[in-house]
């Protein structure tokens, strides 16, 4: 595996909106200590026997904001936080990161799809630019 593609078990660490499973929000990668992506669905195909499958775009979180993210968060221990959430739940600071990093949609640079329910994640790595609708 190389550094951007691949697979890595993907931890949801804040939840912005779920249904069948997280559908944006902030992620570390296991195999990417350190780096911190904001997710959003990409696409989703309907599943009437199970969950939906869904294909997210993972976006890098710069290291500066990644920090506060982890200060905030933690590393992805135990249960994700369900954003907004409870106010006092994170730092102001923390706060202020996650409005700022999802209100810019910044451009992906991996897709990815999780695989069964372990979190395991598949990863391409996308060679071409383009960005959510703002």
């Amino acid at each position: 595996m190389t550094s951007d593609e691949g697979s890595a078990v993907m931890k949801a660490v804040a939840i912005f909106d779920w249904h069948d499973g997280p559908r944006e929000g902030f992620a570390r990668m296991e195999t990417r200590e350190g780096l911190w992506w904001y997710f959003r669905t990409l696409a989703t195909r309907f599943d009437p026997d199970d969950v939906d499958q869904c294909l997210y775009a993972f976006s890098e979180v710069a290291a500066d904001d990644a920090l506060v993210l982890e200060r905030g968060f933690g590393a992805g221990e135990g249960r994700p936080v369900i954003w907004p959430g409870d106010p006092g739940e994170v730092p102001a600071t923390t706060a202020e990161v996650v409005e700022r990093v999802a209100a810019a949609v910044p451009p992906p640079s991996l897709i990815g799809r999780v695989v069964g329910s372990t979190g395991r994640c598949e990863l391409w790595r996308i060679y071409t630019s383009f960005g959510f609708p703002g």
